[in-house]
């Protein structure tokens, strides 16, 4: 298990939790945060409400209140729970933003943020001896919504010696 803070966007959260792949964040991270406008966002989809009370149920989540918005990150121009994320992370509150979006991804680079996105958490659990295989995982996340570059799951599924 790592014995670092990570703190979470929705779409890694949702997409974890359509492929019952939830249980890797607790067993990579020892707290994963979620701001309150990510729990929030969570909240308005139709699959919402299980996937929050998940987050509650486990004690290694925290929901953490949001931030206000510093002007560097406002040009950015995010989403909202893509910029608390930041913010949080910036800030101190986590080692790693855990982020799909490009846009905010390239922002956390200009920001020096660390950040891991979906993918990465499966070949991070895969390389920990977390799950033995990480194709049919990663296949599994793109049947229930991940969108992931061929290009970009060959290179995982060869980091991992798949």
């Amino acid at each position: 298990m790592g014995n670092e803070r990570w703190i979470v966007n929705a779409s890694p959260l949702i997409l974890l939790w359509k492929a019952d792949y939830l249980y890797l964040l607790p067993e990579l991270a020892e707290v994963i945060c979620v701001p309150e406008t990510v729990k929030r966002e969570i909240q308005a989809k139709d699959e919402g409400t299980p996937i929050v009370q998940a987050l509650r149920d486990d004690t290694k989540f925290s929901i953490i209140e949001d931030r206000d918005i510093t002007p560097d990150l406002w040009a950015w121009d995010l989403g909202c729970g893509e910029t608390q994320v930041l913010i949080h992370a910036k800030g101190g509150s986590a080692q790693r933003a855990v982020l799909d979006d490009m846009e905010a991804r390239r922002c956390a680079k200009a920001q020096g943020v660390t950040v891991i996105g979906t993918l990465g958490i499966i070949g991070r659990a895969k390389r920990k001896g977390i799950i033995q295989r990480a194709r049919p995982v990663i296949h599994h996340l793109c049947e229930v919504g991940l969108y992931a570059s061929d290009e970009l799951v060959k290179w995982v599924l060869s980091e991992v010696g798949e």
